[in-house]
C-alpha cells in the first residue's frame, strides 16, 4: 500500500488526470460531508468542495503525501466555510442596514432621495471609468467588502498589488470627483450623516 500511495503521489505532482480522480474519489466524500455540517446547506457544501479540488488540482505538484492532500483540503474546505458564513453575516446586516435606510429615506422625502441617487449614479460611473485592475480591486474591496487577503488570492495577483491598486483608484476616484465638483457634494453628504 506504501508504493501505491507513493506512485499516486508522484502520478498526481505531475499532474495525471487518473491519479486526480482517484484522490477525488478517496477524499471529496469526507470533505462534502465536513463542508456540509460547517454550513448547513447541501448546495453551498458542493459548490465549496469543487472550488476545493479546483484549488488542489492547480497546486498539484506541491503535495509529497496524501496526508498532506487531506489536510490542504480539510483547511481549505473550512476557511472556503468561513468566508461563507462571515459573507452571509456581512449580507443580512447590509439587508438590515438598507432596509434602516430606506425607513430613514421615506421621511426626508423625494427631492432628497433623488439627489442622493443621482449622486451616487455619478460617483458610480466613475468608479466604472477606472481601469480595469483598479475597477476590479476597488468593487471587491468597497462594495463586496473583501479583505487585501481574498482579493490578492481570487485576482491571482501578490497582497502588494492590490494595496496599490487600491490607493491608485482612490486617488483616480478623487481627482476625478474633484474635477466634476462632485467631491464637495459628497462631503456634505457625508456630513449631514454625522
Amino acid at each position: 500500500m506504501e508504493q501505491s500511495a507513493n506512485d499516486l503521489i508522484s502520478q498526481f505532482n505531475q499532474g495525471n488526470s487518473r491519479a486526480y480522480t482517484t484522490i477525488y474519489n478517496l477524499c471529496a466524500p469526507s470533505i462534502y460531508y465536513f463542508a456540509k455540517r460547517f454550513v448547513g446547506d447541501r448546495e453551498v457544501a458542493e459548490d465549496i468542495t469543487a472550488d476545493t479540488f479546483i484549488k488542489l488540482f492547480r497546486l498539484h505538484a506541491n503535495f509529497d503525501s496524501l496526508i498532506n492532500i487531506r489536510a490542504f483540503l480539510r483547511i481549505t474546505t473550512r476557511n472556503a466555510c468561513l468566508n461563507y458564513l462571515r459573507d452571509l453575516k456581512s449580507k443580512d446586516q447590509q439587508r438590515k442596514d438598507l432596509l434602516y435606510l430606506l425607513t430613514q429615506d421615506q421621511e426626508k422625502g423625494f427631492p432628497e432621495d433623488q439627489y442622493q441617487a443621482e449622486l451616487l449614479q455619478r460617483i458610480y460611473d466613475e468608479i466604472e471609468k477606472l481601469p480595469k485592475k483598479c475597477r476590479q480591486v476597488f468593487k471587491l474591496a468597497f462594495m463586496d467588502g473583501l479583505g487585501n487577503e481574498e482579493i490578492a488570492e481570487l485576482l491571482h495577483i501578490n497582497y502588494q498589488s492590490v494595496k496599490n491598486q487600491k490607493t491608485r483608484a482612490l486617488k483616480i476616484l478623487r481627482l476625478a470627483l474633484l474635477n466634476r465638483g462632485l467631491l464637495a457634494a459628497i462631503l456634505i453628504r457625508l456630513y449631514k450623516l454625522f
